[in-house]
Formats: C-alpha cells, structure tokens, sequence
C-alpha cells in the first residue's frame, strides 16, 4: 500500500506538475511538498484538501487503497482465438481466458463473426450462466423455443441460464456479435 506522500507524489508526476508549480499553487514552499511526498512529515486536513484540489482529485484518492493489480488490459493483437469442436465460429475472447485451475472469473466476453446464412452450432446451446448477445453489424436471429428474436445492428438479447438457444445469421453479409457470458463457464 502506497503511503500519503508516495500517491501525491506520483499524481503530481502524472500531472507533469515540478514540486514547484504544486507549491505554487497550494502557497506552501516546495521544501515542505518534499518533506509531504517523502513521507517525513503529515500534512494537515487543510493542506490536503488544497493537494487534492490544486491535483484535480477528490480528497479519498489519497486514503484509498491501491487496488490496480487486478486490472488487465489485452491488446487487440493479443487475443486469444479460440474454435471449438461444436460450433461453426472462431471466439476472440476480449476478457482473459483462464488456465484449468486458475479461479473462475465472474465475466466472460468474446466476439464472433458468423458466415451469412449459417447457424453458429447444430446443435441448442445451453449455458449454465446468462448470456447477453449484443450485434455489432449485420443481422442475427435467436431461436429460443419457438420464439426467433431479430436482432440488427446496436440491438441485444439476455438469455437466461439454462435456457436451450440457437442463433442464425439471417442476414446476406458477415454479422458480428458480442457475448458476454456472466458467470464466465469455460
């Protein structure tokens, strides 16, 4: 956990403030914002309210806890693609994939494109999760029971868990979806 001083310090840095310019503009001398970020002194209430509004912040960014280790980016580039036997669609997953055994993840959120008039499986798919569908280009069809849903572009769907679907792209030119699948199942 980063101390006071050590936050103010790299959010003034993020800034491109010098200690300076922060003293400046709190009208303190740059010695005592030194004295702050190296954690040799505790600045009072009224000077940290003035850091946090001369760092364009709310004052609880300085007392709370560091929590960035939890967050993941994945480029573009580096998305896992994955093609299981029993579907017709290549998954880009833009949510990490985890290895067997790693803890199971509460989403998980692929993109897929479907050739034009094809079924991504041939068979009903069920999931023991909900899945959200949303269509990013074209058209798509999903067969649940005896009901189809027509989804066009910027449209969703939320299918319920357990619940027996099939989905058809119904239109002449590639569709492309996203799914998010809550809680993740693979």
């Amino acid at each position: 956990m980063k101390l006071v001083g050590e936050k103010i310090r790299s959010i003034r840095k993020s800034k491109n403030l010098t200690i300076v310019e922060l003293s400046e503009k709190i009208n303190v001398t740059s010695g005592y914002i030194s004295q702050i970020e190296r954690d040799l002194i505790s600045p009072s209430l009224s000077v940290l309210k003035r850091l946090a509004y001369a760092l364009e912040m709310p004052l609880s960014v300085l007392f709370s806890e560091d929590n960035d280790k939890s967050v993941i980016t994945i480029a573009e580039n580096e998305r896992t693609k994955v093609k299981f036997g029993n579907i017709n669609v290549e998954l880009e997953f833009i949510t990490p994939v985890l290895n067997k055994g790693e803890k199971n993840s509460q989403v998980e959120a692929f993109l897929f494109k479907l050739k034009p008039k094809s079924w991504i499986s041939e068979n009903v798919i069920v999931n023991e999760a909900q899945e959200c569908i949303y269509v990013l280009s074209g058209e798509i069809q999903c067969h649940i029971g005896d009901k189809v849903f027509t989804l066009s572009k910027g449209d969703s769907i939320c299918v319920p868990e357990n619940n027996g679907h099939m989905i058809f792209n119904s239109h002449d030119g590639e569709s492309e979806a996203l799914c998010i699948i809550s809680p993740a199942i693979h």
